[in-house]
């Protein structure tokens, strides 16, 4: 624990403290030799707990990933690695709980100077690996980028349930807050929902097969053509002369309403700045 061995890190401290002072003392003749052998243990025990830190630091991190989940099948060389670092790390946890004193665990022999530092180098491996993995799934599917490494590994890590993207979306879409899936085709998004509840129907349902980028790429898609196609009907509207905005503001979404206003004003100005050059008049009253 972080608190447990922030307290053996201080006595250790504390402890070289007192080393050193009677190194320095002139009286410390008849036992200069193991005050030496005690600094030299001392000094020891606590770079091997800086270490030792480091690499549970970093095995935390890699299990949670490397153990089960879709991110281990998709780099089973990296998973095989871990799983042998992953024996050797419960055989330091072992030796820890059979020798509960720190120094004598750490110093006693050289197994723990010898091992910390070939795991360290093997987990560091397989975190340069993942964050190449990690890199390619962003340069699939750039809005990732948008996202945190953990945040990131839990979607990949969850890839094979379309659902569980479902509280990352507002992360990753400016106003996709829920989606909504085909009672019959569970692995097919039919519908988008904003954070107000409004939704907005997809004119063809998205397939969440594949790699999680590749079909959020066809999500984003869809909700581009989809505000678009609405943007669209919306203008075409404006076509007829008789046509109500103000009545059928609603049966758009508020996007295209929106931009429906816009386009309505644009028309009105343009229809304005026409008759005035027939009526001057028209410009006192705008």
């Amino acid at each position: 624990k972080g608190q447990e061995t922030g307290e053996i890190i201080t006595a250790l401290e504390d402890s070289l403290m007192v080393m050193n002072s009677l190194l320095s003392n002139r009286y410390n003749a008849p036992f200069k030799k193991d005050i030496q052998l005690w600094v030299h243990k001392l000094v020891d025990t606590s770079e091997i707990l800086e270490k030792w830190m480091i690499v549970q630091n970093l095995w935390v991190y890699l299990e949670a990933v490397f153990v089960g989940g879709d991110i281990s099948r998709q780099l089973p060389a990296e998973a095989k690695r871990f799983n042998n670092i992953d024996k050797s790390w419960i055989k330091i946890m072992q030796r820890a709980h059979e020798i509960p004193n720190a120094v004598e665990c750490c110093t006693g022999d050289e197994t723990m100077g010898q091992l910390l530092p070939h795991l360290l180098e093997q987990l560091e491996t397989c975190q340069k690996s993942l964050t190449g993995y990690l890199e390619s799934k962003r340069l699939c599917f750039p809005r990732f980028f948008f996202i945190s490494d953990p945040v990131l590994l839990e979607i990949l890590g969850q890839s094979s349930d379309p659902s569980s993207i479902q509280p990352h979306l507002p992360s990753l879409f400016d106003a996709v807050f829920k989606v909504d899936f085909d009672d019959k085709k569970t692995d097919t998004i039919i519908t988008m929902k904003s954070d107000l509840g409004e939704k907005v129907p997809f004119e063809k349902g998205v397939q969440c097969v594949g790699g999680v980028e590749f079909w959020l790429n066809s999500l984003l898609q869809m909700v581009r053509d989809t505000v678009k196609n609405v943007i669209a009907s919306q203008a075409q509207c404006f076509v007829d002369p008789n046509y109500d905005f103000v009545a059928n503001f609603v049966t758009f979404c508020g996007q295209a309403g929106l931009v429906g206003v816009q386009i309505l004003w644009t028309k009105e100005a343009e229809i304005a700045i026409k008759k005035a050059r027939v009526d001057r008049m028209l410009m006192k009253i705008t």
